[in-house]
């Protein structure tokens, strides 16, 4: 058996788009959900945002995928924490493990600075985010392990506070966290995380920020790094017409970023073809120590989209 996982980000801001002025049908996410389950996907995925980019709001959805699916782990990929106080995403994840043992992931982000408008908004000054973000996922992880947990940062400041629910994951579920190359948020990965999720945009690149994760990892004297969770983040298509994947792929993102596919293609990782040509760059991942594959699907149908990937690449990579 292959030791490396692959997952399914949710159309939770496709439904809202398609909708237009109308009700979202959020039950198309749920329909999803199952069939990537019954096709042998490891995971589902869920998007966050609240106003940058309207989107089915995510700890709701993440409780309703868990509840319509049966063993599947459903994840964040990924969640803003820092436009949260700490508390409350302690108590939701301590509450979607005690309902679903052990089937979530917390994929935890900064998010862009173009993002400015949906964090000050919120309340939370843009430059502070990140230094949040890492207050965050301490408070979280103390909330769920300790019976009262004390933290004094720059952001927050808690003393003898008792979340008074255990989750039945030890520690609560993991927590990973995104970055590419940017030496704070590998130095962030290094120090606090269980898993590290990233879009590099080379499979050098990839092994470059992991080696660079093992030597920040050695300075903070956290000696068990080797063994957190490594997640590579893809916006894909896959077509046995190599050229139908390009357009579908290339229309899509270049409305999706309002920008030339090109320029999407130099900041994002991004896979088009058949499942003989996709094999190649995801290869180099897995050669590089990638494990879990959270695969975004972009342009075309969703369920097109995964039955193309289960048919043409998976069993390539079994």
């Amino acid at each position: 058996m292959p030791d490396f996982c692959f997952g399914f980000l949710l159309p939770t801001r496709g439904v809202v788009v398609e909708a237009g002025d109308d009700p979202a049908d959020g039950s198309q996410i749920l329909h999803l959900a199952k069939k990537a389950e019954t096709l042998g996907l490891d995971s589902v995925w869920i998007g966050d945002s609240v106003l940058a980019k309207p989107r089915l709001e995510s700890f709701t959805t993440w409780a309703a995928v868990l509840g319509a699916t049966r063993k599947i782990q459903v994840g964040t990929a990924v969640m803003l924490a820092a436009l949260r106080h700490p508390v409350m995403p302690a108590q939701s994840l301590a509450t979607i493990d005690c309902l679903f043992p052990g089937r979530a992931v917390a994929g935890f982000g900064v998010g862009r600075v173009e993002l400015r408008d949906e964090f000050e908004t919120l309340g939370v000054p843009i430059g502070e985010r990140a230094r949040r973000l890492s207050e965050t996922v301490e408070i979280v992880k103390r909330l769920m392990k300790e019976p009262k947990a004390d933290f004094s940062g720059k952001h927050f400041s808690l003393r003898e506070i008792e979340l008074g629910l255990r989750p039945p994951t030890p520690g609560g579920p993991p927590i990973w966290i995104a970055s590419n190359n940017a030496d704070s948020g590998l130095r962030r990965v290094a120090r606090l995380a269980d898993g590290w999720i990233t879009n590099t945009v080379t499979a050098d690149l990839y092994r470059e920020c992991w080696e660079k994760i093992l030597a920040y990892a050695g300075e903070a004297g956290r000696r068990e790094i080797g063994n957190i969770s490594r997640c590579l983040y893809v916006t894909m298509n896959i077509n046995p017409d190599p050229r139908k994947a390009e357009k579908e792929c290339g229309d899509f993102l270049s409305a999706y970023y309002k920008q030339p596919f090109g320029e999407v293609r130099k900041k994002n990782l991004v896979v088009v073809g058949d499942g003989a040509g996709i094999e190649d760059r995801i290869r180099g991942y897995i050669d590089a120590g990638a494990e879990t594959f959270v695969i975004r699907f972009a342009g075309g149908s969703q369920e097109e989209q995964l039955e193309n990937f289960v048919s043409g690449l998976m069993p390539r990579l079994s």
